[in-house]
């Protein structure tokens, strides 16, 4: 009897039936699609890791280097399970083509390395590890495939100032655990000892690669790098350790999949309302017959299974379908994981997916199961006597105190008059607004040319950055910033010198900071709270940084220069993402022993091309590395606003189907229960036409309010969730809700305000459309007086 009455409901409200399966459907098919991403990128990101042997701390070095001394204090350290050194041979950007294209405006370092043949390896794109090179070929990071378009077979050509050239043909592409991603600034590309060496005796900066394995990470890690820092071991360069290598390979993709885990939790809770009100509606249909199943003795909970039969079948078969559409969508999200980590096979990657989908079935009967508690209430008297569940509210508005076109007063009476049933279609619209704004407005803030302000530097034209490896290097940048002031092309130049400095945590442990010494109100940089230091006994932090130091702006820092500790002020803090995060600015004596690297800010006069003068300085002052700012930011920056671009599409099509359904669902709902007023008017003379434009009007009115609500709330709290975002990828979970991040979105108003409301109102106009044709069907002969 139960399954017969199931069937007669389905075959009675077919189209109500098939709009909330579609809509559930759509919660299943991201939360499999999140649950994939999420697996598989953390699996890819491990994997590598862990096949590559990446090492726990590494330490890159400029200058006089004696592998003696290493190899004598890493025998001294209990820690060290085992260390080693690999030489890089830096290579210019104009001493550099690929496929005839010289790299004057790659800003990546690129080095050539001969592969190691334990630990730290290279992998190729079946993720084996590279331990040859033949000579005459080279193997290129995998990124140069993806972004730059090179293909295997393609000439890389090396030339030296003295005449020398050689080329080389790319024989594979290389993932590398530690410097994969466009964000780290620095690529290795392997070659064969005897090459390199034959290109070393022409040209190229030598630098050495110290790593350490250490038998317990977690615990050792920070001591041992604050002890090798103190050791006065070779240090010239960046240390970083396991957990930024972690970082860097997750940034990208990790954006992807917070994004569409939000996307998809959104969709759970708006699956979860419309389940309510599809219920809700059909308990009213069936009031009466509630009452009379109960007046003939069938039992409560018999009652209540058929309902929850009814709907655990729909959710049931909302999965079914879901499932596999998320599965399918898996492989689209997570395309950049693959190429740049490689799949990896795992019985989780599919496990996790039908977890979620099941997780997303149990929340959906629980939320019917809540639901089915309102039947305790109804008894059979009550039921039989009342004939329906609701009564129309009243409303104090009037048709002849208004000169609107009756249809439309009609429409708008009704949304006042009963703004409770529309609160749900109202909160649709304001989600539906949400999840299409956020994504679009992260990766448009990703791309915009403002973001630079975000990376620890000014709004700058060209860039140039000197490490400092030599003593000469000192002598280099002072010529170079000579030339740059005589320069009749340049209005504004800020040079700059970075040094390491030691400083105390919020714990009181030694902490390094990367302080960077010069007049910082020359070509200034957007602070977050404050402003930029002006002499030695202030500074800025970066917002890692200050939460790393458990300071605010006001407080004192201790910061160690040379022998001494000097209390700074800390009069600003500003949003960095770059070496790490965790940065500095000051106007410190810059001792030769802890200057790090050298930078140089140029503003250019007025329609001077930067990209011109930039190759023309990358040539001119050699070694250093000279970039566009706006090409160093899109190099940067640009494969993760890439991957952020296409899950906002991906999003903007969940989210206007789900208007769509929810709107065909919301009218339908809404037509059945105003059957007999509908009959009612169309006796008295109301057209279809008009009734159509009145059920319109109400849906219109509460899709205007959505929007304004949900676009306030995506600049809001969506801007909120996009900088926990960061937080979390920039300085771990323990940074998530410290206030790290404070980005604004950089909101395009004509796409924001203009583009996509536009096609919100076309996408649920058509559906309230298509949705009230069944009005032509309601008839007064077909009441039924109670």
């Amino acid at each position: 009897m139960y399954a017969r009455m199931i069937v007669r409901d389905f075959r009675r409200n077919r189209t109500v039936t098939l709009i909330l399966v579609l809509l559930m459907m759509l919660s299943v098919v991201l939360a499999t699609a999140s649950a994939g991403t999420l697996v598989r990128l953390v699996g890819a990101s491990s994997s590598l890791m862990t096949q590559a042997e990446a090492p726990h701390v590494a330490q890159l070095h400029a200058g006089p280097y004696d592998q003696e001394q290493v190899d004598a204090w890493a025998i001294g350290r209990p820690e060290v399970a085992h260390h080693q050194s690999m030489l890089l041979l830096g290579i210019g950007g104009a001493d550099l083509f690929f496929d005839g294209v010289a790299q004057t405006d790659n800003i990546q370092q690129n080095s050539l390395v001969v592969p190691n043949t334990e630990r730290d390896l290279l992998l190729d794109l079946d993720n084996a590890p590279i331990t040859e090179v033949e000579p005459g070929t080279i193997v290129l990071p995998v990124i140069y495939q993806v972004e730059a378009g090179l293909e295997v077979g393609d000439p890389v050509k090396i030339t030296a100032p003295d005449g020398y050239a050689t080329e080389l043909t790319i024989g594979a592409f290389a993932r590398d655990s530690i410097m994969n991603p466009a964000v780290t600034s620095s690529k290795r590309l392997a070659v064969s000892a005897t090459d390199l060496e034959e290109v070393r005796a022409h040209t190229g900066e030598i630098e050495q690669l110290i790593e350490f394995w250490l038998h317990d990470p977690a615990s050792q890690s920070a001591a041992f790098q604050k002890a090798y820092q103190d050791s006065g071991m070779p240090a010239a360069g960046q240390m970083v350790d396991a957990a930024a290598f972690r970082m860097f390979t997750m940034v990208g993709d990790g954006m992807v999949a917070a994004v569409v885990i939000l996307v998809a939790v959104l969709l759970l809770v708006v699956g979860m309302l419309c389940l309510r009100f599809s219920f809700l509606t059909a308990a009213e249909q069936d009031y009466r017959e509630i009452g009379v199943l109960k007046a003939i003795g069938v039992p409560g909970r018999s009652v209540k299974r058929i309902y929850l039969t009814k709907y655990a079948l729909l959710a049931g078969i909302a999965t079914v379908l879901g499932l596999p559409a998320g599965l399918a969508l898996t492989p689209v999200l997570t395309r950049n994981i693959t190429r740049y980590m490689g799949s990896v096979p795992s019985v989780w990657n599919w496990v996790a997916p039908v977890l979620a989908a099941l997780a997303a079935l149990t929340l959906l009967v629980l939320f019917v199961l809540v639901l089915l508690r309102r039947f305790d209430k109804i008894s059979a008297v009550a039921a039989l006597s009342a004939g329906t569940a609701g009564r129309r509210p009243r409303t104090g508005m009037r048709l002849h105190r208004s000169r609107m076109p009756v249809q439309f007063r009609l429409g708008l009476m009704d949304v006042v008059g009963r703004w409770p049933t529309y609160l749900l279609l109202f909160l649709v619209f304001a989600v539906s607004t949400f999840i299409i704004i956020v994504p679009i407005s992260s990766a448009a803030t990703a791309s915009a040319p403002g973001f630079i302000n975000y990376m620890g530097t000014g709004r700058v034209d060209v860039r140039i950055d000197l490490r400092h490896a030599t003593p000469s290097s000192a002598e280099h940048f002072e010529r170079l910033v000579d030339q740059l002031e005589t320069d009749p092309d340049v209005t504004a130049l800020a040079p700059m010198v970075t040094t390491r400095n030691d400083t105390l945590d919020k714990d009181g442990n030694t902490a390094s900071l990367y302080v960077e010494n010069g007049d910082h109100t020359l070509l200034p940089l957007t602070y977050a709270e404050g402003r930029a230091p002006v002499d030695g006994t202030e500074i800025a932090l970066s917002l890692l940084a200050m939460n790393q130091t458990g300071r605010q702006v006001g407080d004192t820092l201790p910061v160690r220069v040379g022998t001494q500790t000097r209390d700074l002020s800390v009069v600003g803090s500003y949003q960095d993402i770059t070496n790490g995060g965790k940065t500095a600015k000051s106007v410190l004596p810059t001792g030769e022993d802890d200057v790090m690297w050298y930078m140089a800010g140029v503003e250019l006069a007025p329609g001077t091309d930067a990209g011109d003068m930039a190759s023309a300085y990358a040539a001119e002052f050699a070694p250093a590395t000279v970039a566009d700012i706006e090409q160093w930011r899109v190099q940067t920056l640009g494969p993760i606003a890439e991957q952020i671009t296409i899950t906002a599409v991906v999003a903007a099509v969940v989210a206007l189907a789900l208007a769509a359904l929810m709107t065909a669902l919301f009218v339908r709902m809404l037509l059945a229960r105003d059957a007999g007023q509908i009959a009612v008017q169309r006796a008295v003379g109301a057209d279809d036409p008009g009734l159509r434009r009145q059920y319109l009007t109400r849906v219109l009115l509460v899709l205007l309010l959505g929007v304004i609500v949900g676009t306030v709330a995506a600049n809001t709290l969506g801007q909120g969730l996009f900088n926990l975002m960061f937080e979390g990828m920039f300085g771990g979970f323990e940074s998530v809700g410290q206030g790290t991040s404070r980005i604004d979105f950089a909101v395009d108003p004509l796409l924001t305000y203009l583009a996509l409301p536009a096609a919100l109102l076309a996408t649920v106009a058509l559906s309230t459309s298509a949705s009230s044709r069944s009005i032509s069907e309601a008839r007064i002969s077909t009441l039924t007086t109670e």
